[in-house]
């Protein structure tokens, strides 16, 4: 337990886990410094991205995806709902769908390596090949292809 702790407030260990730390920005309390953000109470959620500056004991300020800085005491935990937990879990989910499909292509055409332009070339022809589709369906999947 006591090791756990010791990690806990390290400094190094501490920065891994504030960093991707999701925030919002209120007002801190009158005696401690601002860091005049113009964030602060906008309600946004902000990701918190690498310590801000020099980091001492009472200046724990982080820099944020938003760009902007701030200090540890006008930073309050982000709540999520269920709503955007379930967005997440869908856009996790469809991005593993993608490392599966490269893989299943790999495996299926003996490559030894993943080639994005011939993946795309090989989806292309497997949309084309599916009998269930319209054409404008196909057409529809197969511009989503190219903007990949």
């Amino acid at each position: 337990m006591k090791q756990f702790f010791k990690q806990l407030f390290n400094k190094k260990q501490k920065t891994k886990i504030m960093i991707g730390k999701k925030v919002k920005l209120v007002n801190g309390p009158s005696n401690k410094q601002s860091s005049s953000n113009g964030d602060i109470g906008d309600g946004k959620e902000h990701t918190i991205t690498s310590p801000y500056g020099h980091e001492k004991p009472w200046n724990k300020a982080w820099l944020l995806s938003s760009g902007g800085w701030a200090y540890e005491w006008e930073m309050e935990g982000f709540k999520v709902g269920m709503k955007e937990l379930e967005q997440e879990l869908s856009e996790a989910q469809t991005e593993l769908d993608n490392i599966q499909f490269k893989i299943d292509w790999i495996k299926e055409t003996g490559s030894e390596e993943f080639n994005e332009d011939e993946f795309k070339v090989y989806q292309t022809l497997k949309l084309l090949e599916n009998g269930k589709l319209s054409m404008i369906e196909k057409s529809k999947l197969i511009a989503e292809l190219i903007k990949k």
